[in-house]
């Protein structure tokens, strides 16, 4: 899995003016079962998605239709994780 880390470099009001397409796009992957968590980060500085992929390569292709990444409203930071504890209500999804 991959972590993604969110980081706005345009103001609130420009963040807000695309939310709903970002919502939208949460929901698209939510869907396919690729993305596992998403939330915003402490002080709205960001976010955080959990990408049940198993490359960046594949991770970056996605959030390349971010609508945040397409109004160029926030930053992205990739992290491969592999998880080897977790609640056993998960392990289907790892």
């Amino acid at each position: 899995m991959i972590v993604v880390t969110l980081s706005y470099k345009k103001p609130l009001a420009d963040v807000d003016a695309v939310l709903t397409e970002h919502l939208a796009f949460l929901d698209t992957y939510y869907a396919q079962k690729k993305f596992l968590v998403s939330g915003r980060r402490e002080n709205r500085i960001g976010g955080v998605i959990i990408v049940l992929v198993d490359s960046v390569t594949e991770a970056k292709q996605i959030m390349a239709q971010d609508p945040f990444f397409i109004h160029g409203i926030a930053d992205y930071d990739f992290m491969r994780f592999e998880a080897t504890k977790y609640l056993d209500e998960i392990n289907p999804l790892i």
